[in-house]
């Protein structure tokens, strides 16, 4: 998996609205998901959160 920077985007945020690492882990799968488009269930395996 490359590195895109939709997906650190949509991490980092998470991040500085102090969200917990699984509400983390869902924004970047569901920015992964919207471009490119391997489904949610996909981008979730693709991304771990340690709580």
């Amino acid at each position: 998996m490359a590195p895109e920077a939709y997906t650190l985007e949509a991490a980092v945020a998470g991040w500085l609205a102090s969200e917990t690492g699984g509400k983390i882990r869902e924004r970047a799968a569901r920015a992964y998901d919207r471009y490119q488009k391997c489904g949610l269930k996909a981008a979730r395996n693709l991304f771990h959160a340690d709580e």
